[in-house]
């Protein structure tokens, strides 16, 4: 796991890159690889890479970047892991490719020499990529399957830069920092903003499976390389309705993706909840070695969220090495100006405090790599929510056929006076009312009705970089429409998707990349540890959308196909148990706390001229004092206002 950066011209002026801006590109994101730097400048000055190396395969000197091959044809500097590089090494010393190191970074070079840039439908891994191919001066920049590993770009003022942080950026000259309003309209829905947008204007998220490319004529062009929908025939339709195929599969999958993400040349551990996702890593990791290590938080002042005691029962039961860590309001507080620092742009879940601390607990015991089981409540249907979800869908569509829109309109309209401040589940009945869908993420926070309450009018502009990786994505004006873009995207794919294969892909598109994933990424990051995912193999990210939505919801049971494919690995009792959820005692910490009442109150005091043009400021207060007397619960709005106004805007 590393860090990468750079820039290149894209305009035919003169340029000669200062080899400072590299270093003070490189040493903004020294927490991503502290083990060593590199930087790369091609014969033209034109384009510069940058590497912060964080040591886990190859620990030599050989597996050093930027990396190029021994022609001096191809320089790479790259972010993630290649897990089946053994095999594709394999495969390229056969065709004559001969190696200097052990590194999978060495197999990028000679993959793409033989394969081209359809190489990386042969990888299989996490990954964000900058390759420079010097002979034809043609730049790529790749980002994996699932967007497990982040890459920003920007293209001020005709220089592409790139970064896996947004901060690495901001030392260039020719990049400016400029609220872009739109993105932070979409935020205060989604808890971050939808790719290709980020919180500043200009500069820009590649979504998960894109590539952009800068061709010898400095023309930039975006490709989307990989889709999860794979179609099946009626024969593989039979066999994934057999519900006996589903578990084998599951398993034979499952085992073989953590197997490969045990991958290491030092110590390795796992995030143990107590839940099911994460026992079931234990349980699968132990079957390969004697030597897991687990690693559990939980909140001094929090104790309806902890799992410890789960925890505990399933790291005796395999035996590992268990540590834990306990944390409170305080510990979270003295943090948080550090977290807004290190997500970049807001990531407006409180679950970055935990995760940074159980990050911290690992690496203090000398563990650099993690897995944890982010994608499985996606993919399996995990959430109480999504079975709401479905109930509702029982009723949604023959209403909306049935009832005249003069009707449905007036019942919107009636809700409205008589439930003034139930402003998300109003935005729910006025989606029914217009004909839409009702899902749109399986997190909203601020609904578009409960944003017309604060937020100003926002003038949505056309950006020419977004409507060329997303055309017609600039026209939305709702956030709920975020989702119908790629909705229609999927039913143009796959027109028979039920609707949690739906619900699946619409959260593959944003929240499971741009939120669960980037916090996962930027909090074991910002203590040098890497995060590995393996729920989110894309094979088994493939199986899973394709089984039918009766075998992961049954009765009542939710994941019930991934419950099934547990029993005999894991104990009755944690797999049948209640479901808690990762998460902080954010409405604690904004009634009851010593810390973050008071910190709120005074940051809208002292942020208003700078959020005044966007949002109405006295209506923020407002939220607080109703969650302060009980009147609404407005804490985890609270939370995501709070991480989008600490960020510097310019």
């Amino acid at each position: 796991m590393c860090g990468i950066a750079g820039f290149c011209n894209l305009s035919n002026k003169q340029f000669a890159v200062d080899p400072a801006l590299l270093n003070a590109m490189h040493s903004s994101i020294e927490h991503r690889g502290p083990d060593g730097f590199g930087n790369y400048i091609s014969p033209d000055k034109q384009v510069a890479l940058t590497h912060r190396r964080l040591s886990i395969i190859d620990l030599s000197d050989n597996a050093a970047q930027p990396m190029r091959d021994k022609d001096n044809t191809v320089v790479v500097s790259y972010n993630g892991e290649i897990y089946n590089h053994q095999q594709l090494r394999a495969e390229l010393e056969a065709l004559g490719h001969v190696y200097f190191s052990n590194s999978d970074t060495e197999t990028i070079l000679y993959a793409y020499k033989q394969w081209g840039i359809n190489f990386i439908q042969r990888l299989e891994g996490m990954f964000a990529i900058a390759l420079f191919d010097i002979k034809n001066n043609e730049l790529f920049l790749i980002r994996d399957r699932i967007g497990i590993k982040p890459l920003y770009f920007s293209t001020h003022n005709n220089m592409l830069s790139f970064a896996s942080e947004i901060k690495a950026l901001w030392h260039l000259p020719w990049v400016t920092k400029k609220l872009n309003s739109t993105a932070l309209y979409h935020y205060l829905t989604f808890l971050v903003s939808p790719a290709p947008m980020t919180l500043y204007e200009s500069v820009y998220k590649l979504p998960a499976a894109f590539y952009a490319k800068v061709d010898v004529h400095k023309k930039i062009s975006f490709h989307e390389w990989y889709t999860p929908l794979v179609t099946l025939s009626d024969e593989q339709q039979k066999q994934y309705a057999d519900e006996q195929f589903c578990i084998d599969t599951i398993r034979s999958l499952l085992r073989d993706s953590i197997e490969k993400r045990m991958m290491s040349d030092v110590p390795f551990g796992v995030f143990l909840s107590g839940g099911i996702d994460s026992s079931l890593n234990v349980a699968l990791m132990s079957e390969f070695t004697d030597k897991v290590k687990t690693f559990n938080v939980s909140f001094s002042d929090g104790p309806e969220y902890s799992e410890v005691q789960w925890a505990r029962k399933v790291a005796k039961h395999f035996g590992t090495e268990h540590h834990e860590i306990e944390i409170s309001e305080k510990e979270a507080f003295s943090f948080f100006q550090k977290m807004v620092y290190h997500q970049d742009e807001p990531i407006g879940d409180c679950v970055c405090v935990p995760l940074y601390y159980v990050s911290k607990l690992l690496k203090d015991s000398g563990v650099t790599v993690v897995q944890v089981g982010e994608g499985s409540d996606e993919l399996f249907c995990g959430y109480s929510t999504y079975t709401q979800y479905l109930n509702l869908q029982k009723y949604w569509q023959p209403t909306q056929k049935y009832i005249p829109a003069f009707a449905k309109q007036l019942a919107y309209n009636t809700l409205k006076k008589v439930y003034p401040r139930s402003f998300n589940k109003l935005d729910l009945v006025r989606n029914w009312s217009t004909g839409n869908a009702s899902f749109a993420s399986g997190a909203v926070v601020f609904s578009d009705v409960w944003k017309q309450e604060f937020v100003h009018d926002i003038a949505f502009k056309k950006d020419p970089i977004i409507e060329q990786i997303y055309p017609g994505f600039h026209a939305i004006e709702q956030s709920f429409d975020v989702a119908n873009y790629h909705r229609k995207k999927l039913h143009v794919l796959d027109s028979n998707a039920d609707q949690l294969k739906t619900m699946a892909y619409l959260e593959l598109k944003h929240r499971l990349s741009e939120l669960l994933l980037m916090r996962v990424d930027k909090m074991t990051m910002a203590t040098s540890v890497e995060g590995r995912v393996p729920f989110l193999d894309h094979k088994l990210v493939e199986f899973a959308l394709n089984i039918p939505m009766h075998l992961k919801y049954k009765n009542g049971q939710t994941k019930y196909i991934l419950k099934k494919a547990c029993e005999g690995i894991l104990p009755h009792d944690v797999i049948y148990r209640k479901k808690m959820g990762f998460a902080a005692p954010a409405k604690r910490w904004f009634t009851q706390g010593v810390y973050f009442k008071e910190f709120f109150r005074d940051l809208v005091e002292t942020k208003a001229s700078t959020w005044g043009s966007f949002m109405d400021v006295q209506k923020i207060k407002q939220m607080s004092a109703d969650t302060q007397n009980g009147i609404q619960d407005c804490s985890y709005q609270l939370w995501a206002l709070q991480n989008v106004m600490a960020c510097d805007v310019g």
